[in-house]
């Protein structure tokens, strides 16, 4: 009989064991972490086929008793182009602000530029122009309501820049300086 005893217990240790080592078997499923960084995006840059110095300023029509015509003072050869990633929340938007950083438009004349909407090659929530801006040195916005998006690099994608010089108060207000005045102009994207 103890022979007998000792064989069942060893079977059923045996069988526990067995079933000890069946559950720590795999199953049909498994599971693992993986983290996802977005990094955080906002950049701006001005492109141009050429120079990105521009040169305006009135023309002498040559007639004694005409004016000045500002009527060509013009140029549209700038894009702005913008990369932008944001948070998740409603108000998670950015802004592009001009001023000028250095300099003063000569006095009887004033700068203005306008953007254009986006030329629609990139993706995402891309901003919306304001009207047109007259530059001086407190930052001003000129596109609005930029979320997670990017307009596409270069030439005829972004926004179009249009400057244009125009006369400005009174015409005794303006400057003889034909050596021509230097204003840096600068935009910032930023959070609104």
């Amino acid at each position: 009989m103890k022979h007998s005893a000792l064989k069942t217990l060893l079977l059923t240790l045996l069988f526990f064991g067995f079933a000890a080592t069946l559950s720590a078997q795999d199953d049909n499923t498994d599971n693992h972490d993986v983290t996802v960084t977005v990094p955080e995006v906002a950049r701006l840059d001005i492109e141009t086929a050429g120079n990105s110095s521009l040169a305006l300023g009135p023309v002498d029509s040559g007639e004694a008793g005409a004016p000045l015509d500002f009527s060509s003072a013009t140029d549209n050869t700038l894009w702005i182009n913008y990369s932008s990633t944001v948070g998740s929340t409603t108000e998670a938007t950015r802004k592009v602000t001009v001023a000028i950083t250095d300099g003063t438009v000569p006095g009887g004349m004033d700068l203005k530029v306008v953007s254009a909407v986006d030329a629609g090659n990139g993706e995402g929530t891309v901003g919306t122009p304001t009207a047109e801006v007259n530059l001086d040195a407190t930052a001003q916005d000129v596109i609005t309501g930029i979320g997670s998006c990017y307009t596409a690099d270069g030439v005829n994608n972004g926004h179009q820049l249009t400057y244009s010089l125009v006369r400005g108060g009174d015409y005794s207000d303006i400057d003889f300086d034909e050596s021509g005045t230097v204003l840096t102009i600068t935009y910032t994207l930023t959070d609104n």
